[in-house]
């Protein structure tokens, strides 16, 4: 990448800080990664302000950061085993919140841009959506060729899952998509593959 060269759409996340002014909390947090951003959430302070905890738990690790939090904020955490039940919990959720709410999110970015979304659908501004990346850094990849979206996409050069191009995965980030876009990397010389490098770990 040329020095000095930056994609204005590329997100940049930053570290979950409680907003004091806010009327209520929502945190959704996913991994074990997000656990750990979790559990410095709670590090900083327990709200006065109520407070709900969504927690999408993909493995065993995961657990050990529900107790701790409970223990420690003496809240109750909903755990979610799979995205839909995440997404499920959280539209019960959005239906009762108010004017005031601010969003906590903190995963990987396949957590984190499908509840931005959801967020957004429920007319929730991004400003007042704080996200923190943990974990992998695995990218959601759009494939421009057949509007299929790729997770957990760790190279430059990615097989579409859907059409099988070759895509060359940009830094251009589409909010709209959530994802990164994929451009069918052997365009103008069909069959010159140049070899996949693994960026995103």
């Amino acid at each position: 990448m040329e020095k000095g060269y930056s994609i204005t759409t590329k997100p940049i996340y930053g570290t979950l800080v409680w907003q004091k002014k806010a009327t209520h909390h929502v945190v959704i947090v996913g991994g074990e990664g997000g656990g750990k951003a979790l559990l410095k959430l709670f590090q900083q302070m327990v709200p006065k302000q109520p407070l709900s905890v969504f927690y999408l738990a993909d493995d065993a690790a995961s657990n050990k950061y529900v107790s701790i939090v409970e223990e420690m904020s003496g809240e109750s955490i909903t755990v979610c085993d799979s995205q839909e039940a995440l997404t499920a919990a959280m539209k019960t959720e959005l239906d009762n919140c108010y004017m005031g709410t601010q969003f906590y999110v903190a995963g990987e970015e396949k957590l984190i841009w499908p509840v931005a979304k959801l967020l957004t659908e429920y007319g929730v501004d991004d400003r007042n959506i704080f996200k923190e990346q943990t974990g992998s850094l695995a990218r959601r990849v759009f494939c421009v060729h057949c509007e299929t979206i790729n997770e957990d996409v760790h190279h430059n050069i990615h097989q579409c899952v859907n059409c099988g191009l070759n895509l060359f995965v940009r830094d251009h980030f589409s909010r709209h998509w959530g994802a990164y876009m994929g451009f069918m990397v052997d365009g103008e010389t069909p069959g010159e593959i140049p070899p996949a490098q693994e960026v995103y770990p």
